[in-house]
C-alpha cells in the first residue's frame, strides 16, 4: 500500500492538490499549495510516523483557517488508512 501512495503522491500536483482542496472547501494560496506538495514529496515515509511534527509544521505554514480543515482531513484519511499504512 506505501508503494501505491507513494506512486500517486510522486504524480501529485498543485493542480490536483488544489481541486482536492476546493472540493474540501479549503482555500490555500498557491505558496500553501507548493508547501504541502513539497512536504508530502519529500517527508512522505516520515510523516506517517511523526505527525505531530508536520502537523506543527502545517500549521505555521498555512493560514489558520485551512489548518483546521487540513488537520481534519488528514486525522479521518489516517485512521480510515492505517490498517493498511503501517
Amino acid at each position: 500500500m506505501k508503494g501505491l501512495i507513494k506512486n500517486y503522491i510522486d504524480k501529485l500536483t498543485t493542480q490536483t492538490l488544489s481541486e482536492f482542496a476546493v472540493k474540501n472547501d479549503i482555500k490555500l494560496s498557491t505558496n500553501e499549495l507548493e508547501y504541502l506538495l513539497n512536504l508530502a514529496k519529500n517527508n512522505f515515509d516520515d510523516i506517517l510516523v511523526n505527525e505531530d511534527k508536520y502537523l506543527g509544521l502545517v500549521e505555521k505554514n498555512i493560514n489558520p483557517t485551512a489548518f483546521i480543515k487540513v488537520k481534519e482531513l488528514y486525522l479521518y484519511y489516517r485512521n480510515r488508512y492505517k490498517g493498511y499504512l503501517f
